[in-house]
């Protein structure tokens, strides 16, 4: 009879001390709310906005076209950079046949001037005509080198006209504004029609399939969040049931900060906490940006 009641008692201390572990494992150890990887899409130009081509909800494709900022002034200067750009070489072909013109003389000279050297020598030709024919040529190769600082000008003048172009391209490229990540528009900031300007946001492009809840956690709990540690994820769901998933913790922060006033800790005394930062498959699209969720550390 004292063996059975000391089974019994036994039995009912098992079971408060389980009873109390699922009660202590049933609370949550972190709470949250989801965020995802996003990037905001902002101009490189200013400038009148002609097209625009998603809105929120879209999906988009890493390099996809979605804007268009007006190109007409730049395309104008483009013309005229190229119209002086074809003035300079063709003030280059004048100069190059200049310098063949003048190369030539300068040939014809040197011949005739060493003709009279040799004359000089021997003594059929007199000082004034050798002095003549060297001053003819002195004259005759400065002329060429002349023409050969202008033709140097004009060359230096066509590869800035030509820096220019790439430049004046560039911003025409600039002017098209391709998404710079894959994902879904989630929020849309201007519309056709609005004078941009550079560094202004037109979109912003998030990463859905994957998100984030950011979580924050008291020095105690260090010791069960750890990188790459499974976790359960849970969330408000229809008719009042929960949603739970598994996600996996990617990010711990290396310095504590003080306790943001929206996020409520497992110890409300601690005024000093550790952000984390907990991934989470979005496939079915169940967690929405902001959205608050509990954190449950599996024992």
């Amino acid at each position: 009879m004292i063996f059975n009641r000391i089974k019994y008692l036994s039995m009912l201390l098992a079971v408060v001390v389980i009873s109390s572990c699922s009660s202590k494992n049933g609370e949550s150890d972190a709470y949250g709310n989801i965020e995802t990887d996003d990037v905001t899409v902002s101009s490189e130009v200013s400038g009148k906005l002609v097209l625009l081509k998603v809105d929120e909800g879209d999906i988009v494709v890493k390099n996809q076209p979605i804007a268009l900022v007006d190109t007409v002034q730049l395309q104008l200067k483009l013309n005229q950079l190229y119209a002086q750009s074809d003035a300079a070489k063709a003030k280059l072909q004048s100069i190059n046949a200049q310098v063949a013109v003048q190369e030539e003389q300068v040939k014809v000279i040197k011949v005739e001037l060493d003709r009279v050297k040799r004359l000089m020598a021997d003594s059929a030709a007199t000082q004034r005509q050798l002095d003549d024919v060297d001053g003819r040529y002195s004259i005759a190769v400065r002329q060429k080198n002349s023409i050969e600082v202008q033709r140097s000008g004009v060359t230096a003048e066509m590869a800035a006209i030509t820096a220019q172009i790439d430049q004046v391209n560039d911003q025409i490229n600039r002017c098209k504004i391709l998404s710079p990540t894959s994902g879904t528009v989630v929020a849309r900031y201007v519309r056709e029609g609005e004078l941009v300007t550079t560094g202004k946001p037109m979109c912003r492009v998030a990463k859905l399939d994957t998100v984030y809840a950011r979580i924050y956690i008291d020095e105690t709990q260090l010791s069960d969040f750890k990188l790459g540690t499974t976790v359960k994820v849970i969330s408000d769901g229809a008719d009042g049931k929960l949603i739970e998933n598994d996600g996996s913790i990617t990010w711990i922060a290396s310095e504590a900060e003080f306790t943001p006033k929206v996020i409520q800790t497992r110890n409300e005394r601690v005024n000093l906490v550790y952000a984390a930062k907990v991934r989470i498959p979005n496939i079915s699209g169940t967690y929405k940006i902001g959205m608050p969720v509990e954190v449950r550390i599996i024992r």
